[in-house]
């Protein structure tokens, strides 16, 4: 083990055990210290919506990597750690302590977005980010007849069906007039608000929460076109923003995210940002992105821990992510930015389909179901290539 400062990871989630994990593969031996707000070591978020909400694993089911792992690989991880501010050479803690760092490598995440309205704060009304507020809604949904859920991306969608198995009456408002509509297939979005209609799920479209109502804990919601719903429970899914406030003053570059080069350096040497918080240069699309997904998060996290250790690495892949509703797996390739055409082969409700986004007739992105590896492979292939619609078949 090299003497020194070394590598201090500010975040604890799948970016930041992907990056000691491969770093210590790629025979990286400086010292590395994991500093975590969260009071859990490193898990993987998608069960907090799905598996682990409606209780079929423990919170060990969810970890990365097990506890022993990281003494294991040479890492100290300090949780319930809050790193405040970034100096020259070593970051601030809330308890004003001071750790050195020779690197530091940014994996802060996002912090959900909260609802502007009177009542937001009652209890009974909770986002769902981190292992604990997934076992907290568990807890009080055993205890719930009625849930009111907040949009309908990815964690608003799950978190519905979630609640829905668990038994309960679920209301589901987005302000949009789709479902998933981050994905723009409008075909999509119709399959889906029959599967929630047919589990008993209201939804409400065009609408958002104007008052959450009752006596200091969550009664009912009431939205701005007047519809009032009971509700022992509230989970608000309308996105995040990026941690970034502990870079202020630190002349490292930000605009929605920590913005990254090819090797995810900042603007500062030696300061690298990986996941959900970083800003980057994606080669296969050729514009900056910021993706929110388990596959970036694993992704960047693994190929900064190769680089870190004086290997080879860096965004070179067609991004992925993937989401699971009422045991309908669907999966998504590229990026629908700027798309100008939809063309479906299959159906949704037979459970076999590709939805392919097209740009000036090339092959952009992909919404698939019920379709192999294979399958998968080759679209990936078509979106890197910029193939033409008539490629695939």
């Amino acid at each position: 083990m090299s003497a020194g400062a070394g590598i201090v990871i500010v975040g604890g989630g799948l970016a930041a055990a992907r990056v000691v994990k491969t770093y210590r593969e790629a025979g990286g031996s400086d010292p590395v210290r994991m500093l975590t707000a969260d009071s859990a070591f490193p898990y993987n978020r998608p069960p907090l919506s799905k598996r682990y909400l409606r209780g079929e694993v423990d919170a060990d089911g969810t970890l990365v990597e097990p506890p022993s792992f990281y003494p294991e690989h040479d890492c100290r991880c300090d949780l319930e750690t809050e790193v405040r501010a970034v100096h020259e050479g070593e970051v601030e803690l809330s308890s004003g302590a001071r750790v050195p760092f020779d690197r530091l490598v940014i994996a802060t995440g996002g912090s959900p977005r909260r609802l502007d309205v009177p009542g937001a704060d009652f209890e009974g009304v909770s986002t769902l980010r981190t292992l604990a507020e997934s076992t907290a809604i568990r807890e009080r949904a055993a205890d719930s007849q009625h849930a009111f859920v907040v949009g309908s991306n990815f964690i608003g969608l799950e978190t519905a069906a979630s609640l829905t198995h668990l038994g309960l009456q679920v209301t589901l408002c987005d302000r949009g007039r789709q479902l998933f509509r981050a994905l723009e297939v409008p075909a999509f979005s119709d399959y889906l608000a029959e599967l929630f209609q047919e589990r008993g799920v209201e939804v409400l479209f065009e609408d958002e929460v104007a008052e959450v109502r009752g006596d200091g804990r969550v009664a009912s919601v009431v939205t701005r076109r007047g519809e009032e719903r009971a509700a022992d429970l509230v989970v608000v899914g309308i996105g995040v923003v990026p941690n970034t406030g502990l870079l202020d003053d630190t002349g490292v570059k930000v605009g929605d995210g920590v913005l990254v080069g090819s090797h995810f350096e900042t603007s500062r040497p030696g300061i690298y940002a990986v996941g959900d918080v970083a800003r980057f240069h994606d080669p296969v699309f050729g514009r900056s992105r910021r993706i929110e997904h388990w596959s970036n998060a694993s992704y960047q996290g693994a190929e900064l821990g190769k680089i870190l250790a004086g290997s080879d690495g860096g965004y070179d892949t067609v991004s992925s992510f993937f989401s699971e509703i009422f045991g309908a797996g669907v999966r998504f390739f590229g990026d629908a930015t700027g798309h100008d055409g939809v063309v479906q082969r299959g159906s949704f409700r037979d459970g076999e389909v590709v939805c392919l986004h097209t740009a000036e007739g090339r092959i952009v992105s992909a919404l698939t179901m019920g379709q192999e590896d294979d399958v998968h492979e080759r679209i990936k292939e078509l979106i890197r290539a910029g193939a033409p619609m008539s490629a695939f078949g």
